[in-house]
């Protein structure tokens, strides 16, 4: 009869992704959520770790691999290359998929409404009545006026003329 002692060490078993994230197609503005795990097949299983790299400004991924992003005005439209670190303190592993960035028109705002006006008739009346636009790059913007009174007019750049006549 013979014995010995046979001693297992542990070898480290890389985390595994469950699986890699379908290309993602959002408008701008628009929340993205996607989930991002991974397992790790040791026992006991390590914790994990996830980081993003060369991420979009703004992309964020949770300690359980969920990655959240809303891209800003001046990131569409664009495509984007995500690509997640998994980490079980020895090994990692990453995965990467592509987040295109569709542009949104986003609507004109007036830089402020017009105080109301008293005046004689006869006399001419010019109000500049501005707005400006938030997408990037900017649209040009065209003025019109809607019922507006006979004579009135307005300029490319948003003033308003009008001289009412004595009827």
């Amino acid at each position: 009869t013979n014995s010995f002692v046979v001693t297992i060490n542990e070898v480290n078993v890389a985390p595994v992704f469950a699986g890699t994230p379908a290309n993602q197609t959002i408008a701008e503005l628009v929340a993205l959520t996607v989930t991002n795990a991974a397992t790790d097949g040791d026992v006991p299983a390590n914790a994990l770790t996830y980081q993003l790299v060369n991420a979009p400004s703004g992309a964020i991924v949770s300690t359980n691999g969920v990655i959240t992003w809303t891209p800003t005005e001046a990131q569409g439209p664009s495509t984007n290359t995500i690509t997640t670190v998994v980490s079980d303190g020895v090994a990692s592993v990453t995965n990467s998929f592509v987040v295109t960035v569709t542009e949104v028109n986003v609507a004109p705002v007036f830089a402020g409404t017009p105080a109301n006006q008293t005046i004689a008739e006869l006399a001419a009346l010019t109000v500049t009545n501005a707005a400006a636009d938030g997408d990037v790059p900017a649209n040009t913007l065209t003025y019109q006026l809607v019922n507006a009174p006979s004579g009135a007019t307005v300029s490319t750049n948003g003033v308003i003329t009008w001289t009412p006549a004595e009827a």
